[in-house]
């Protein structure tokens, strides 16, 4: 099935998202007067932190984003089954369950710079011009360390939380998905919105509000026990408070979500700091780019497949990006992308994203416990 496509500004699409009072809705199944959770799976970072922020030195980050391009090379080999036709494996239960909150601004913040230039549908992603305001603030860098003690980097963003302290990003940004359980997952896990290369500065980065370091860590456990990227490659973590800031949602904003509610979406923004990208050179890592686009179930004729599907040309250290609604409200994160047989080079500009349903619903619950 393909969606007949609109064009909408990005500059009009960025204003929605500013007017959007802030609300948040608690779970429900449609058919089920006791909706059953999927299991989670959550950890809490061991290491303190100011020591955290203290071992991302310049040197580190800059490995971290370095990383990025080759260390993902086994993900894609991984994700590429995915992408094949479903060999007759029974789908996990779908209740239905639902669950949607509106975006809201920082503290203070009634309006944000945006682009001037109106921007149609664009599969080619364009680096986002004001990385430093709102709304474009809330999508910041992860870094974390791997099991082996190597430096990597991802993407996520500022979502509306109860504690207003909480980043949402893909399950393989925060765990491996190997069966590791709560001991498997990453360590070091750091958020840096406002994220971006700096020759001027010391670090070689700004980081105008700082690191804010994970403490719970909670991912689906169809993703943590199986790598299951159709249905679960999706996370969220909770982050400390830097000295001087009430809360993260106080100090850049946070995105709202809509889960539940499909994988066909019209107009969608995708965002993320990609570190290479489909016939691509301009990509580091260190910059923010955007697609926009439309949503689309990416395999309408196979029902085992609800994998979101977007046109985005967007590659590695772009995962855990968010892609979401013009009212900023997530309905996926960046996952993968299709590969030729030797399961490395890219075929295409499609980027794909678990369906944000049930087991999204499940990980936003507990981290709001």
């Amino acid at each position: 099935m393909h969606i007949s496509r609109s064009r909408r500004t990005v500059s009009v699409a960025l204003l929605a998202m500013a007017l959007i009072p802030a609300t948040l809705t608690t779970a429900t199944a449609a058919e089920s007067p006791s909706p059953v959770m999927p299991p989670v799976t959550t950890g809490v970072q061991a290491d303190d932190a100011q020591s955290v922020r203290d071992f991302w030195t310049p040197a580190r980050v800059k490995k971290a984003v370095a990383n990025e391009p080759k260390d993902n090379a086994a993900f894609a080999r991984k994700a590429k089954a995915v992408t094949e036709p479903a060999k007759g494996a029974a789908k996990e239960t779908d209740w239905g369950l639902k669950a949607e909150a509106q975006r809201i601004l920082p503290t203070g913040k009634t309006t944000f710079a945006a682009s001037a230039d109106g921007v149609p549908e664009m599969p080619v992603a364009r680096e986002v011009p004001f990385p430093q305001s709102a709304p474009a603030v809330v999508v910041g860098k992860i870094l974390f360390i791997d099991k082996a003690g190597q430096e990597h980097g991802c993407s996520g963003a500022s979502v509306v939380s109860r504690s207003g302290n909480t980043v949402w990003t893909a399950g393989h940004c925060i765990h491996p998905g190997d069966g590791s359980g709560a001991d498997g997952f990453y360590e070091k896990i750091t958020f840096i919105p406002g994220f971006k290369k700096n020759a001027g500065s010391p670090d070689g980065y700004d980081a105008p509000w700082g690191k804010w370091t994970a403490t719970k860590k909670v991912a689906p456990t169809e993703w943590t026990a199986d790598g299951d990227f159709e249905d679960a490659d999706m996370a969220a973590f909770n982050v400390a408070v830097p000295s001087g800031y009430t809360s993260l949602t106080a100090a850049v904003g946070g995105m709202g979500y809509r889960f539940g509610a499909g994988s066909d979406f019209p107009d969608v923004i995708d965002s993320g700091f990609p570190g290479e990208g489909y016939n691509r050179t301009d990509m580091d890592g260190f910059k923010q780019f955007y697609c926009t686009g439309n949503a689309e179930d990416a395999s309408n004729w196979n029902p085992l497949d609800d994998r979101v599907k977007v046109d985005c040309d967007m590659g590695k250290g772009a995962s855990g990006g968010p892609i979401a609604t013009p009212e900023a409200q997530i309905i996926s994160a960046n996952s993968h992308y299709e590969t030729e047989d030797d399961g490395v080079t890219r075929k295409n500009d499609d980027l794909f994203g678990s369906e944000h349903g049930d087991n999204a619903v499940a990980v936003i619950n507990e981290i709001n416990k």
